[in-house]
């Protein structure tokens, strides 16, 4: 049987994806891109829309130029469309828009928890996070961007921090144990990598453990008590003198902006 024409293949390849390689017996191939498709959703972090864009039109103009292995009825394209159709709509879109996605930690705000380069899951379906969480969310200044920061406060809560780096939470201070030892972290600082020392303390809030360090050549960013709207969040970065976070932008984190908890 005549292979369909270029035409046609790239249109089931726009709207089937992979299908036309996989009903040309082109398996090998076929198996490459969902590869890909796969990465793009799930492994590789929150990539730009227009990634999928590329990688949708990169597969349509490989099944126009691919040289079928075998022929094929007709029939076959529309299972192998069908089955494409079904694994993504299913599958695939639910897993990365409803459950679960892969973020990528873009600076070192978040060190020692999170280090520059890390991949994470997020949970897309935690929308109230509590005291303690880690939380991606949209940047309120620059609505296209996620940060990920540690939530200190929720609405009604009354949070400080002191001169000496004590985070206190409704009049009392939030338990800390100093940790002995070096430390040190790596900063990029325009361009330039450095290595900063530091001081490290095991903080505990909302029944969680974690790890905040502050710069020993500066004084903790400190601010005065405040109390945080109803239905917002109070934030800051693990790495609490090399964070952009609610001490600098306020309480515009809202339930509406707040996606996912790591």
């Amino acid at each position: 049987m005549k292979a369909p024409p270029r035409w046609l293949r790239v249109l089931f390849a726009l709207f089937a994806y992979t299908s036309v390689h996989f009903a040309a017996g082109r398996w090998k191939r076929g198996l490459a891109w969902v590869a890909a498709y796969f990465a793009c959703v799930l492994l590789v972090l929150h990539v730009p829309t227009w990634i999928f864009f590329v990688d949708l039109l990169g597969q349509a103009v490989d099944a126009a130029l691919l040289t079928p292995a075998v022929s094929r009825a007709t029939r076959w394209y529309a299972l192998a469309a069908l089955i494409v159709i079904c694994v993504e709509q299913i599958v695939v879109l639910p897993i990365r828009y409803v459950w679960v996605e892969a973020f990528q930690i873009p600076s070192g705000s978040s060190v020692p928890t999170l280090l520059v380069g890390d991949h994470v899951w997020v949970d897309k379906t935690a929308k109230h996070p509590s005291r303690g969480d880690n939380i991606v969310f949209i940047y309120p200044k620059e609505r296209d961007k996620d940060f990920v920061k540690r939530v200190v406060a929720v609405g009604g809560d009354t949070i400080e921090l002191r001169d000496d780096g004590q985070l206190v939470l409704n009049g009392a201070p939030v338990p800390r144990v100093h940790v002995d030892g070096p430390c040190a972290y790596d900063d990029d600082v325009e361009g330039i990598w450095e290595k900063r020392e530091c001081d490290a303390w095991d903080e505990t809030l909302g029944g969680r453990t974690y790890r905040v360090i502050f710069n020993r050549d500066r004084l903790p960013r400190a601010f005065a008590p405040v109390t945080v709207p109803a239905g917002s969040y109070y934030v800051l970065g693990d790495n609490r003198d090399n964070s952009h976070d609610s001490r600098y932008w306020g309480f515009e984190i809202g339930r509406a902006s707040c996606r996912e908890r790591v």
